[in-house]
């Protein structure tokens, strides 16, 4: 662990603390005459006397506190202003953000002593001109700054869900985005401290800021340089200060851009190289990952030979992506010890040092993350990633740029320029998971690791990118470890699967062999859980229509999206609405969520008029309609916990209700959703896949809401739990008579929801009528197709 960063903290905190109390310790007033001018060290004046005969030691004590103080002021005067206009223009954008950036540029354009001249010329000489100077320094870059993270911030669905519920501006500004940014703020504030006094100081020596009789430390060094020969303390003392100010302040800093070595116990390894077998490209040997309380690996054996495809699968939250993880060598920042070992590319994890395993990883793994989103950077383009992960592998760009195009035309993504020059929020979820695999696959590493890597695809798409993987590794001898939700379609191109329950992998077995007769009862309810099952059906013909949409239509950038949809639903009713990526569904959720800007047509709830954007509906409308978004990392706030996920749209629903029977609420539809109580006291980085997709469906039943939106809810669900919340929300139907409209491309779901069916390919609906038709008798090659893609085991088995 790096020492002096610490150190200087420590030493930092102790100079400013004696600067602030310095006053209080001097032993004679700062404009007491003690001696002739320039007079040496003596008894009574250790450091001597300044050029007016007053003591150095006595103004040395003193002059720090203004400059600490005025610098914290300047600092925080800053980030006030800059922060509150960089989110405003973010949020705001158009000419208000057009103005705010063009003023930034002429700040910035200005040099600061000319920007501190200026100032001083208009408002006169002292303190208010040096920290006005000081914060028109810094605000350009802070604005900047928060402006390009809040940008990022608003590409999180959490800003999304906030409207929905009726978050005010004000709100959506403190409670939701800049919580998020206090990492930055603790990261920049120091960098700007340091700026402050350097320009208070400088403000001081050049006789703009502090005036006599006032001790100040720039003020020391300006009035005494001429002694320098006679005196030297009167000159170098203020020095001095000023520097072991600074320097530990930058030490300190220097110690947040370095990352902390983890702190858990060294791996305790019980097996030796020679064990590791010559032709496998991970070997994993009695694994264990533990937390202080929790144990999240338990000795994990598995081996993936050379050009070997195999599956891990199983239920959310039994530790597959934390496997996943520890195979790069990755590990939770609160684990506490390890034990086992690992092997990849012949090469031991844990007898290597950082930089050695960043390297090994970089040549001969190809890793998809399970959230692409949170894994690229939001500033770097399509083709800058592809060109920085290709160099990483060593290859040069001829043979880049053939892969990249073979590899798009696969899958169908564009292989333009125009593409590669779009940001991470500029294309759809599924093409950006296609372009992650894209990079992943780049150079054709010994080994590929996916998490999810078809979680936003539809049907056809995840047939084509699973087929691509399966046969570009056969071709290139690669080995692949992928986990999986999607059973039927992971059964596919698997040799074999791997089962996992609570931390242990407890079944290894061929993947005909598996399907066949599961060895385990985890397995077995795996594999239930995709069994073909009868359509159930929905009798509500006599029900209320309780939302109905006539002549929707969206554009985006001057493209149509959407034309001229229409349907109706009615109380406890289901309508699934089916179809490609990219085919306007999640559009339609939107519109109907009223986020949705470039949308036209009419909408009604409960036969009342509901307006098109959100800001226009009232409370009780927010409430009734309920909006699940498609990715539960993104729409859930990270800074909060759990329980305070579920208490704030609760609070805003209904005021009167107490906290107790908050507290009731929260755990009973904790309970309804198959989440524990215990999970409440987590943030949603500490919850599996699966569990914050509970989360974000708990929060929209918790206001016992009419209609529920759901956007993909079980994409991130194995087969059990996946089969579980389709039973909440049948329950939930028959209970509470709620109306489910469903975004989903797996057209397993509709067989087991049953009620209607809404297909749609290019923003047009091709089909609809209710799920026992149109999936037995098809008549649009859309939906033949998709129900082609969307296996069963049983055909799998056959």
């Amino acid at each position: 662990m790096r020492k002096w960063p610490y150190a200087g903290f420590v030493f930092f905190s102790l100079m400013a603390f004696i600067g602030l109390i310095g006053p209080w310790l001097a032993p004679y007033a700062i404009d007491e005459i003690r001696d002739m001018p320039f007079a040496a060290p003596n008894s009574t004046a250790w450091m001597g006397t300044d050029y007016l005969g007053a003591d150095v030691f006595s103004r040395l004590l003193s002059g720090g506190q203004q400059l600490l103080l005025l610098a914290c002021l300047s600092v925080l005067l800053a980030w006030l202003l800059g922060g509150l206009l960089g989110m405003l223009a973010a949020l705001k954008g158009r000419w208000i953000e057009r103005m705010l950036l063009a003023l930034a540029d002429i700040l910035l354009s200005i040099p600061g002593l000319l920007l501190l001249t200026l100032v001083v010329t208009v408002s006169g000489r002292g303190y208010t001109a040096a920290v006005v100077a000081a914060i028109l320094v810094m605000v350009p870059d802070i604005f900047r700054l928060v402006r390009a993270a809040t940008l990022q911030q608003l590409q999180q669905d959490y800003v999304d869900m906030a409207r929905c519920r009726g978050e005010s501006l004000a709100a959506i500004l403190c409670r939701e985005i800049m919580p998020n940014l206090l990492p930055l703020l603790s990261a920049d504030i120091g960098l700007r401290l340091l700026a402050a006094i350097f320009i208070l100081a400088t403000a001081s020596f050049l006789g703009l800021a502090a005036q006599q009789p006032l001790a100040d430390w720039g003020l020391m060094i300006m009035e005494n340089r001429q002694g320098l020969l006679f005196q030297p303390w009167a000159t170098l003392a203020p020095i001095f200060a000023i520097l072991l100010l600074l320097i530990p302040l930058n030490l300190s800093l220097d110690g947040l851009f370095v990352s902390a070595r983890r702190r858990y116990a060294p791996p305790v390894a019980s097996f030796s190289h020679a064990q590791s077998i010559a032709d496998s490209r991970l070997n994993i040997q009695q694994l264990s990952v533990e937390l202080p309380e929790q144990t999240l690996i338990n000795t994990v054996s598995l081996q993936i030979k050379r050009g070997e495809i195999a599956a891990l699968v199983g239920t959310s939250g039994s530790g597959k992506s934390t496997l996943l993880r520890a195979a790069l060598g990755l590990f939770p920042d609160t684990t506490t010890a390890i034990r086992g070992e690992v092997w990849l590319a012949g090469q031991s994890l844990f007898s290597i040092n950082a930089q050695a395993l960043r390297k090994l990883r970089a040549r001969h793994v190809g890793f998809v993350p399970q959230d692409p989103r949170l894994s690229m950077v939001p500033s770097q383009t399509l083709g800058a990633y592809l060109r920085w992960m290709a160099a990483r592998r060593g290859l040069t760009d001829a043979q880049r740029d053939q892969q990249v195009t073979s590899h798009f035309r696969q899958l169908g993504l564009p292989d333009d320029a125009a593409f590669l020059r779009r940001y991470p929020h500029q294309i759809s979820g599924g093409q950006l998971q296609r372009v992650m695999a894209v990079a992943a696959m780049l150079g054709y590493p010994g080994l590929l690791l996916m998490d999810e890597p078809t979680s936003a695809l539809d049907g056809l798409s995840t047939q084509a990118v699973m087929h691509w993987i399966a046969s570009t590794a056969r071709a290139h001898q690669m080995s692949v470890l992928f986990v999986a939700h999607d059973l039927p379609q992971a059964s596919q191109i698997a040799d074999r699967i791997l089962v996992m329950s609570e931390g242990e992998v407890v079944e290894q077995q061929s993947t005909q062999a598996f399907l066949r007769t599961p060895d385990t009862q985890a397995g077995q309810r795996l594999l239930n859980a995709w069994l073909p099952c009868p359509f159930p059906e929905q009798e509500t013909s006599s029900a209320q229509v309780v939302l109905r949409a006539e002549a929707v239509e969206a554009a985006y950038g001057g493209r149509t999206v959407l034309t001229s949809l229409q349907f109706s639903l009615r109380r406890g009713e289901t309508l699934t609405i089916a179809g490609r990526s990219g085919g306007g569904k999640t559009t339609l959720l939107r519109i109907l969520a009223g986020l949705q800007p470039d949308a036209s047509g009419t909408l009604s709830l409960h036969n009342m008029p509901l307006p098109l954007s959100i800001h226009q509906r009232s409370p009780s409308q927010k409430w009734q309609l309920q909006y699940v978004a498609q990715n539960p990392a993104s729409s859930l706030n990270a800074f909060y916990s759990v329980r305070a996920l579920l208490r704030r749209p609760l609070r805003l629903s209904d005021p009167t209700l107490s906290a107790e029977q908050c507290e009731q609420r929260v755990i009973s539809v904790m309970s309804q959703v198959g989440l524990e109580a215990h999970l409440l006291t987590r943030k949603p980085s500490q919850l599996s896949g699966g569990q914050q997709q509970r989360v974000a469906l708990a929060r929209a039943l918790i206001t016992r809401p009419d209609v529920l939106l759901c956007d993909e809810v079980t994409s991130a669900l194995d087969g059990p739990t996946r089969m579980g919340l389709v039973l909440l929300l049948q329950q939930l139907q028959q209970q509470q008579g709620i109306a489910l409209l469903m975004v989903t491309h797996d057209l397993t779901l509709p067989v087991q929801l049953g009620g209607l069916l809404m297909v749609i390919e290019h923003g047009r609906v091709v089909e609809q009528g209710r799920v026992s038709e149109l999936l037995t008798r098809p008549t649009h090659s859309v939906t033949s197709r998709l129900i082609s893609a969307a296996q069963l085991i049983e055909e799998t088995t056959r």
